[in-house]
This record gives structure tokens, sequence and C-alpha cells, in this order.
């Protein structure tokens, strides 16, 4: 049950383009506030599976907010721990969830498990548009405070319409990006990685198959499995190149021999592990290939105050930052909280949140120095060394003292920045769980 307790004035309608993550938790917020939303998706359908990726710290808090972890929580991937293996499979280190250090968290879920459940709590309130994309984008400044001014839009299928604002939600390439922002305002910062996402079949005689097996190889490359609650194993492999080939262009029957010509390079390995994953890549439909960098933005608003962006578009961490989906709620939650809270100046609006967002998403980026080179190393003595590192950590955080005194020293700010308080600002009241 819902009730509206107000509306803002001349209720303002929203464009959001992308429906991963960012732009559904942005439609969600948005009518929250009371605003008119609509989400153009240029898939068919909502993409299912994709990656693990996890909930943490501010990002589990605006979970909270949208009384949608209990939901999250249930969609788990399942995952137990991590295990750190040779070559041949063999363990050489295991970092169990419940006991200190570990490469994973108990809010592990797909990618698109995630969209899904963010897709059923917006449904209801936000007009969806699948199979449609933005193919232009004209900005109208207000001409005083009476008038507010808008974005004319051109979509693919031809359909034109005029929006009070638009958001830009989608990911790392995006073409809605480059319609409102010329490129030397957004900067793509390679970090000299590729890494190659893919679907295998579940290994039934695998007995670590709720654990996330790490098996780094020499060559600078590291393969890992990771289990996705759904039958298959998500696996990918990461390694270092000076420069991109242009693989993660090409189709994907390309990309799959391309993937299996570095997995197969270097030393002669004879690994199970590595075999497994050659056998699996000859079957799948299921290849996602990327130059791994980071999205660098000198601005997230135009300077009309009516297109921003949020998420991978705005500030993409890369999966090495670990934060990706705590930026793209959070900046979602920001946005649309300050677009309410300044709802007669959107300008004033996207400058508030880009005040706190940027800062925020900058910490987020920030890598380990070395990263992503010191977590692939070249040789096996230098993979050994590696593993005594992580060793050595894992050890520290089981013990209160060591643990204690590592934080004091090697302070992780970034858990510590609380989010602003809107809920003065809210119009829908009486919300349901995940929905209105």
């Amino acid at each position: 049950m819902s009730s509206v307790a107000s509306t803002i004035r001349s209720q303002k309608s929203v464009l959001i383009s992308g429906g991963s993550i960012a732009g559904p938790a942005i439609a969600w917020w948005l009518h929250r506030y009371g605003f008119k939303t609509t989400l153009v998706e240029r898939w068919s359908e909502l993409r299912p599976g994709g990656q693990n990726i996890d909930v943490t710290n501010q990002g589990l808090e605006v979970i909270r907010k949208m009384d949608l972890e209990s939901t999250i929580l249930a969609a788990n991937t399942g995952e137990k721990g991590t295990v750190l293996t040779d070559v041949k499979g063999n363990n050489r280190l295991v970092l169990p969830l419940d006991q200190g250090f570990s490469f994973t968290n108990d809010t592990e879920i797909l990618r698109g498990e995630f969209a899904r459940i963010l897709y059923e709590a917006t449904i209801k309130n936000t007009e969806w548009r699948f199979g449609d994309q933005i193919n232009a984008l004209e900005e109208i400044t207000g001409d005083n405070a009476n008038d507010y001014g808008g974005v004319n839009v051109e979509f693919k299928s031809g359909k034109k319409e005029m929006f009070d604002l638009v958001v830009i939600a989608d990911g790392v390439g995006s073409r809605t990006r480059k319609l409102a922002f010329s490129g030397d305002e957004v900067r793509f910062k390679a970090l000299g990685c590729y890494i190659a996402y893919f679907t295998i079949p579940l290994d039934p005689t695998e007995p670590r198959s709720d654990q996330w097996i790490v098996t780094h190889l020499p060559g600078k490359r590291c393969l890992n499995f990771r289990p996705d609650g759904q039958g298959t194993t998500k696996a990918f492999l990461m390694w270092i190149a000076d420069k991109p080939s242009g693989a993660e262009r090409r189709p994907m029957g390309e990309q799959i021999e391309f993937i299996k010509e570095v997995l197969l390079s270097g030393e002669d390995l004879s690994s199970p592990l590595v075999d497994r994953v050659v056998k699996g890549l000859e079957t799948t439909d299921d290849v996602y290939l990327e130059w791994s960098g980071q999205i660098k933005a000198k601005r997230l608003s135009t300077p009309g105050g009516h297109i921003g962006m949020i998420g991978d578009a705005a500030y993409c961490g890369t999966a090495m930052s670990g934060g990706g989906t705590t930026l793209s709620l959070v900046g979602a939650y920001m946005l649309a909280s300050e677009l309410a809270k300044h709802a007669d100046n959107p300008k004033a609006g996207f400058d508030a949140y880009e005040k706190w967002m940027a800062p925020f998403a900058a910490n987020i980026q920030k890598l380990v120095p070395g990263v992503p080179h010191i977590a692939l190393p070249a040789t096996s003595w230098g993979i050994h060394v590696f593993h005594a590192v992580i060793r050595l950590v894992a050890w520290i955080s089981r013990s209160k003292p060591l643990r204690w005194a590592a934080g004091f020293v090697f302070k992780d700010d970034r858990s510590e920045v609380p989010l602003p308080d809107y809920k003065e600002y809210e119009r829908i009241v009486d919300a349901g769980k995940g929905n209105e």
C-alpha cells in the first residue's frame, strides 16, 4: 500500500538511460521523491547472468534504505570463501568467509540477478522501454525562474520527446554519454590489463565448487572460478597487456580464440584447470572481454543543468577497486536526493550531487600502488611470493591486536563516509518492501 503525501511542483519527468544497476536504482529513488520516470534500455530484455558483484559499505546502506537487503541476501551465489591454488589445482591457501580475511563476502550476487531485483522493484512505477536507445540530445536552458527548460530527445526508434531531465546510467563505453559530454570532459584511464568473463559448465567432481578458486599462471595471468548458484560456473581470466589488441571489438568466436591463445601461451603448464576452461570455451555462449580501465570525468553534469550521469558511465572503478556496485548505488541515491532537494533548480541539484560524489568516487577508485601488475606475477617464484603476502595478511586478520594495529596504519576511510539523510524530501510514504 502507498499514498502520495505531496508531489513536486509540476511533477518533473526524468529519462534514464541504462537498465542494469545504476539506472533502476535511481528510478526507484526518483519515484520515491515524486518524479515521473522513464527508463530506456537498448537490449530487448533484461540481460541475465553476468559476473559476481557484491554490495558493501555505503552501497549496502542504500540497499537497506530501499528495504532490499533480505532480497539481495536470498539471491546470494552461495560463495563460502576463497582458495588460492597452484597451476595443478592443489590448494595453497584457504580463506574461509567466516574466518577473517577473504576476497569474498556474504552479499555476492550475479549482476543479472541484482538487475532483476531492481527491475521488479521499479516496474510498477517506472516506464521501462526495451530495445531502444537515445540517438540525440538537445538541452534547452530555461529563460527565467518560471521557465524550467528541458531536454529534447530523439530515440533510435524514431520517437521524439521532451523530458525535464536526463540521467545517463550506462556502462563504460556509453554511447549516450558521448552525445552530452565531449572527449575532453571524459577520459578512459587504461590499467594495462585485459579481463575475459565467461560461463562454463559446473564440474560435478570439484569439491570446492562453493569457493572462489584463484589460480595464478606464470606470464602475468590469473584464472578464476566462482559459483553462481544457478548450476554453472562463472570464470574469468585476467592478464597484463602492453596495449589493447582490438579483440574486445571482434565477434564472440574470435574473442574466444583470442582468450584460448592467451591461456595456452607461455610455459607448458599441463594444468587441469586450464584444460577445463579451454573445454568450457568451446561451448559457451556467454563471453565478455574488456580492456580494463577507469572513467575520469571532469564534470558529472552538463552546464545547462538538465543532463547528468552516474555509475560506470561517470566513474567506473573497474573490478580492481571492488567498489563499482557501491558507486552505482550511492551515485543513484545522491543524485536523486539532491534533485529532490533542489526540485525547482536542477542545476543546483546536479552541482550539489557532484560536490559530494566526485571526491567520494575518486576515493573509491584509488588502487593499491602497483595494481594490477603486482597482483599478476610474471614468474612461478613471484606467484609464491604473492601467496606468502596473502597468507601474512590472512594471519594478521585473525589476530585482534594485529588487526587493530594494521587498521590504524593502513586506515581505509572509504567505508567511514556517512551518507546524508534526505528523508524529509520523500513524497511517497508507507512504501511496501522494495516497492511502493
